[in-house]
């Protein structure tokens, strides 16, 4: 069921319908390809996102993202009301279904990544910048990355000898790419993996997310040169060549962007060291 719209789930709306209150838009569903999230809006103009998790396997912090996330100020984004949680016996899986409010302008794509500029507006860019600083700022005990993770994937790609000790932490989105932000009104979406990470993070996965198009990850790297350009920045950046890396090792497929992160891990390596 990673794709829904290739199964059956009229059971599952109608459930969403009769617990939440609410008429969906059947014919406007989006659909995600690849992690089993449908989103629908609604007759009152507010927005249903659904997703499904086999029970050994939820998460508790993603699991409460949406939720936790209402605490966090300055930061533009859908807001979420209410959800409704039940088992289904007969796909031995837990349903989540999240109403919130739409978001005024669409994502500016439908994957992480982006082909083509969007040409957002200087505001957009201003906005990103303040809400990712005040986002920075907020207390939580959530994790979006931890050292243990960034510390295996990079050892596993460039060996041990590189030091991977991040120092200085910050509250993270944790899945900053353009599927996930609106425009030209900044928007950002979907708090499943939001915590603390290394300072730097967001902005690195933006870069990353951003290099089919060359004029955009520059202008990434510029605007938040003040956190890309330290160690915490450039180890982030260096994890993202190297699932880049581990990707390929693994299916001997090339991505589009496998010979410019690994020019790129060559460089960081070399500043790190």
């Amino acid at each position: 069921m990673d794709d829904l719209s290739t199964v059956g789930i009229d059971d599952v709306l109608d459930i969403i319908e009769q617990r939440l209150g609410c008429r969906l838009r059947h014919e406007d569903g989006h659909f995600s390809r690849y992690n089993g999230s449908a989103g629908f809006p609604t007759e009152a103009d507010t927005w249903v996102r659904l997703t499904w998790r086999k029970a050994r396997r939820i998460n508790a912090q993603a699991w409460t993202g949406f939720e936790g996330a209402q605490a966090i100020e300055g930061v533009p984004r859908p807001r979420w009301s209410s959800a409704v949680i039940w088992f289904d016996m007969v796909r031995d899986v837990v349903w989540r279904a999240d109403e919130m409010t739409l978001a005024d302008d669409p994502v500016l794509s439908v994957t992480s990544e982006i082909i083509s500029d969007p040409f957002l507006p200087e505001q957009w860019w201003t906005d990103l910048r303040s809400a990712l600083a005040s986002l920075a700022g907020h207390a939580t005990d959530r994790v979006c990355m931890s050292q243990a993770h960034l510390t295996s994937r990079i050892h596993e790609i460039y060996g041990e000898e590189v030091d991977t000790t991040i120092t200085d932490w910050a509250c993270a989105h944790g899945d900053l790419g353009y599927a996930n932000l609106c425009g030209p009104r900044l928007a950002l979406l979907d708090w499943e993996s939001w915590g603390m990470g290394p300072v730097g993070w967001d902005a690195a996965c933006l870069w990353s997310a951003s290099l089919a198009v060359p004029q955009l990850p520059e202008r990434v790297l510029a605007l938040f040169d003040d956190v890309l350009s330290t160690r915490s920045g450039r180890l982030s950046r260096l994890l993202l060549c190297a699932n880049t890396a581990r990707a390929f090792k693994r299916s001997g497929l090339s991505a589009p962007t496998t010979e410019t992160m690994a020019a790129v891990a060559d460089s960081l390596l070399d500043e790190l060291r």
